[in-house]
């Protein structure tokens, strides 16, 4: 199988970013119900030692899809080194929060769509994991919270094999792009706040070792004055520095 290199990832995603901000930018009247669930996050955020494991959804609370018992690790034949592995399983996680996304806002079988459900498929491909399921939220106002189920449950298995082939930290990293990617064309449509999942992220870029530089700008408020276009192209700054910063450690 040809293998592509994470870079020529990362351009399909700015090519896609801009489109889905478009669209998310019309759909002013759903995303301002994010606003009502982001009250009392300052204090959460503020000492996630104390809070943020309170803060944390059951589904997350409850998930073992990470956890890797002796059975799993006498199978460990992951195709990649584990720290190829980080970039590809967080790559692979934000273009499943953006799969998810655009299969909500855009034409299921539209070429934005097709373009990133074939980066599930190639990145899924590389590292011999199952793909994950198409996610399709039970009710629209629910999406979000329905987002978190999906990922934690881990229904085909794909972060956990992340977990028993390369490293619990892998599924981790997938599950962080997961909500990054899917957060991303909300954020840009929601200057001045916070990330629809600042818990979620900070909980697992903390598990991850993200510099608290990179992962406090993934949660903090954007700019109130921004406009969608400034926002989208900072998200896409924000995903590169992660990206460039687990590619230096390979």
């Amino acid at each position: 199988m040809t293998r592509t290199h994470p870079r020529s990832l990362v351009r399909r995603l700015k090519n896609g970013a801009a489109f889905v901000g478009i669209v998310w930018a019309l759909a002013g009247s759903f995303v301002a119900f994010e606003l009502l669930s982001l009250s009392g996050i300052e204090l959460v955020l503020s000492d996630p030692g104390t809070f943020g494991n309170l803060a944390l959804s059951q589904a997350t609370q409850d998930s073992t899809a990470c956890e890797v018992d002796k059975r799993d690790t006498a199978r460990q034949v992951g195709t990649l080194s584990v720290s190829a592995a980080r970039v590809r399983a967080w790559l692979l996680g934000v273009n499943l929060g953006r799969y998810a996304q655009s299969r909500q806002m855009v034409a299921t079988g539209s070429q934005p769509d097709k373009q990133i459900r074939a980066n599930v498929e190639q990145l899924t491909g590389m590292l011999a994991v199952p793909p994950p399921g198409a996610f399709a939220a039970a009710q629209v106002a629910n999406a979000n919270s329905e987002f978190v189920s999906f990922v934690e449950r881990d229904d085909r298995g794909t972060a956990h094999q992340l977990a028993v082939l390369y490293s619990p930290e892998a599924c981790r990293l997938y599950k962080l792009g997961a909500f990054w990617g899917y957060a991303m064309p909300v954020r840009a449509a929601l200057p001045g706040q916070r990330s629809i999942y600042a818990i979620e992220i900070s909980h697992y870029a903390r598990q991850v070792k993200i510099p608290a530089e990179l992962s406090d700008a993934m949660i903090k408020p954007t700019s109130a004055g921004a406009s969608t276009r400034e926002l989208a192209d900072e998200t896409m700054t924000l995903t590169d520095a992660v990206t460039k910063h687990l590619r230096a450690d390979q």
